[in-house]
């Protein structure tokens, strides 16, 4: 059992260890953990969507709007951006 870890680890052993000699790169991923952590709680609170259609055009939104933060960009513009093409 332990041999397909082993296999998996040696397979991506290229980007395992990418943070250790580029310090851009976090060695943890708090980032990914707190970005979708919005989106639990609003499917706690809320439950589930009515309607695929709708899950799908907030996931966007959301999407758009946080990699817009991220890169301390206006969220507002880069929705509107996306809205005028």
């Amino acid at each position: 059992k332990i041999i397909l870890p082993v296999k998996l680890g040696l397979k991506c052993r290229d980007y395992i260890f990418n943070f250790l000699e580029n310090p851009l790169i976090p060695s943890d991923n708090n980032a990914s953990e707190r970005g979708i952590r919005k989106l639990k709680i609003k499917q706690k609170i809320s439950g589930t969507f009515r309607a695929d259609k709708g899950a799908d055009a907030f996931f966007a939104i959301h999407s758009i709007a946080d990699t817009a933060w991220k890169n301390e960009q206006s969220q507002l513009g880069s929705i509107r951006a996306i809205l005028e093409l």
